[in-house]
């Protein structure tokens, strides 16, 4: 390995090229195995971490592939497909985006799981872009890569027949919103029920007229607490009202816009509101806030996830617990079945994970309105 000079920074990249090179130039050979991780980073003057993003972008290039327990070795990058042992030891993560503490409670599920079994992952954001998640999906078709884990999206469903392209060359297991029209592994909560739940309890609290700010229209995870939230109405003998639903994305900022724009065109006599998950909801308790409304007393606000920012707003959050965490761990137990062929593979799965309320402060527990 090249030594570098005292204060010389190396980030991940130019580890990868220089390592790259010296394979390419044939200085490590098919079949070598390569320092470990920390005689790596003591080399090129980095961190342990960097050295090992190196090596996992190397790995998902097709250069070396890693055996848990032995090392990193030169594969035959003449024959990609031969690459005995990547397919144990390493998983790809495709997340929509890192902006919503959602998506890294299950990143945390999925890590926890994985290394406990040995297993490196490499992590790869779309920014909720189907075209972005495409060329994801494209570069994976091509490498070594043991397993692919995809928090899917509304958009995942225009790049059905990638996923099918995938399936063929390696598992595939899908979590959070459901892909209809394709047969693959899929860990969702039980959202409809999360819904229900939700609504229910702001109407045993005496609410009539409620808001559902409901995320992304066509989204399974968003439709399923919509649909939740609607038959909790009819239960109730409540008109299900159009107006009253307002489509959004999952943004602290779209509750805050959506809860502003309603309550100031319509004069509305709403006086609960049902967040599709707790970062939309605290964007709406914020804009209530600045309208001078006030939390629970004028208008309770009902949200959905369990996020540990809920519980520090000023008004604790009322809210459904999703199990996120669960969600990442029964996803990556489910891939590492499939990748160690403890299942059989046409044994397709659905698992749902459980909901259930959770009751703080938002919604005025001890101020039911009158009927």
């Amino acid at each position: 390995m090249r030594k570098v000079t005292k204060g010389a920074i190396y980030y991940a990249t130019q580890i990868k090229e220089d390592i790259r090179q010296k394979i390419l130039s044939g200085k490590f050979q098919k079949g070598d195995k390569l320092p470990s991780e920390e005689e790596i980073a003591n080399s090129y003057g980095v961190s342990r971490m960097t050295a090992r993003q190196a090596l996992v972008e190397l790995v998902v290039e097709g250069f070396i592939y890693r055996i848990p327990g032995k090392g990193t070795y030169v594969a035959d990058i003449h024959s990609i497909e031969s690459k005995e042992g990547s397919i144990r030891g390493l998983v790809a993560l495709i997340v929509p985006n890192l902006h919503l503490t959602f998506y890294y409670q299950i990143i945390s599920g999925v890590e926890k799981v994985l290394k406990n079994d040995g297993i490196d992952m490499v992590l790869k954001c779309v920014n909720e872009d189907p075209v972005e998640e495409r060329v994801i999906f494209e570069k994976f078709i091509k490498s070594p890569v043991g397993g692919l884990l995809v928090i899917s999206g509304w958009y995942t469903k225009e790049n059905s027949q990638l996923l099918r392209d995938l399936m063929d060359k390696m598992p595939v297991v899908i979590i959070d919103v459901k892909i209809d029209g394709i047969k693959v592994d899929t860990v969702i909560s039980d959202d409809r029920k999360g819904g229900f739940l939700a609504t229910e309890h702001l109407v045993e609290l005496g609410h009539k007229n409620i808001l559902h700010l409901a995320g992304p229209e066509g989204d399974s995870s968003a439709d399923n607490r919509r649909a939740g939230y609607r038959e909790a109405l009819e239960k109730y003998n409540i008109e299900y009202r159009e107006e009253y639903i307002r489509f959004t994305n999952w943004e602290m900022k779209e509750g805050y816009y959506q809860t502003k724009k309603f309550f100031m065109n319509n004069g509305s006599d709403v006086t609960g509101i049902f967040t599709c998950n707790d970062e939309v909801a605290a964007g709406s308790y914020t804009a209530l806030k600045e309208m001078g409304v006030t939390v629970p007393d004028e208008v309770a606000i009902m949200g959905y996830g369990n996020l540990e920012m809920g519980r520090f707003l000023e008004v604790p959050l009322s809210t459904v617990e999703q199990s996120a965490e669960e969600m990442g761990k029964t996803g990556a137990t489910l891939l590492v079945d499939r990748m160690r062929w403890k299942r059989k593979t046409d044994d397709i799965q659905e698992i749902v994970v459980p909901t259930k309320l959770v009751i703080r402060d938002s919604c005025g527990i001890n101020k039911k309105i009158k009927i």
